[in-house]
C-alpha cells in the first residue's frame, strides 16, 4: 500500500500570531464554532439534538469502522456537501501521547484558505491570491488519512498488536480495533476534522 498522506503538506499549528480570531486554525485543542459570521458564530455544544447548528443544514460527527468503502466514505462527504475537488486548504495533523485519556491516536483538520481568510483571519489578500495548492483534493486527504492509519495500525483486532492494551482491552477477550471519527466543525466555510481512534471489541 502506498501512503499518499507523505504528500500533503502540514502547516504550523500558528500560522498569523497576531490575528484576530479567538482560535488559531491549528489549535486542534479548540473546535472552530458554526455559521458564516454574519448573525455572529455559534460555539458547538455537542448537544446531539439541541447542538445543531441555526445557520447550516449540516454538521456534528459520527463514528465508524475501519472497513468503510470508498465509495460509501465519498458518498457520505456529498451528503455533506464536502465533496471539495479543491487543493486551497491547509492540513493540521496532531498525535495524541496518551490514547487512553485523549481517546484518539492521530488527528487530522483541513482549512480551506478561504476560511483562513475570512473566519479565522489569518490571510492577507497577497497571501490569499498566492495561495500553494496541496498535491491532493480536500476529499482525497481524507482517504488517505485512513489509509495511512489502517497501513500503521493493522485493520483487525487479530492483526493490531500496536493497539494491543492501548484501551484498556485484556488481549483475550477484549481486543484493541482501529475505528475513526469525523466532524465538520463548519459548513459554511468546510472546516472538516478526521481522527483515529480504537474501540475494544468483545467476544
Amino acid at each position: 500500500m502506498t501512503n499518499r498522506l507523505n504528500l500533503l503538506t502540514l502547516s504550523p499549528t500558528i500560522i498569523n500570531p497576531s490575528n484576530s480570531s479567538k482560535i488559531q486554525p491549528g489549535d486542534l485543542s479548540q473546535f472552530a464554532p458554526y455559521g458564516n459570521g454574519c448573525y455572529g458564530y455559534e460555539e458547538n455544544s455537542f448537544h446531539p439534538i439541541k447542538g445543531a447548528p441555526e445557520q447550516e443544514a449540516e454538521g456534528g460527527f459520527i463514528y465508524f469502522e475501519n472497513s468503510i468503502r470508498k465509495e460509501n466514505f465519498e458518498g457520505f462527504l456529498e451528503m455533506m456537501r464536502l465533496g471539495r475537488e479543491a487543493k486551497d486548504y491547509v492540513a493540521f495533523i496532531q498525535e495524541s501521547s496518551n490514547p487512553f485519556q485523549d481517546k484518539y491516536l492521530k488527528q487530522m483538520r483541513l482549512v480551506p484558505k478561504f476560511a483562513l481568510k475570512y473566519m479565522f483571519n489569518t490571510l492577507d489578500d497577497k497571501e490569499y491570491n498566492s495561495f500553494k495548492e496541496q498535491e491532493l483534493t480536500f476529499r482525497e486527504a481524507l482517504w488517505e488519512f485512513m489509509e495511512s492509519e489502517k497501513e500503521n495500525w493493522g485493520t483487525s483486532f487479530f492483526n493490531s498488536p500496536k493497539l494491543a492494551g492501548i484501551m484498556g482491552g485484556d488481549g483475550d477477550w477484549a481486543r484493541e480495533e482501529l475505528s475513526f471519527g469525523f466532524m465538520l466543525e463548519n459548513s459554511y466555510y468546510h472546516v472538516a476534522r478526521i481522527w483515529s481512534r480504537a474501540w475494544i471489541v468483545t467476544k
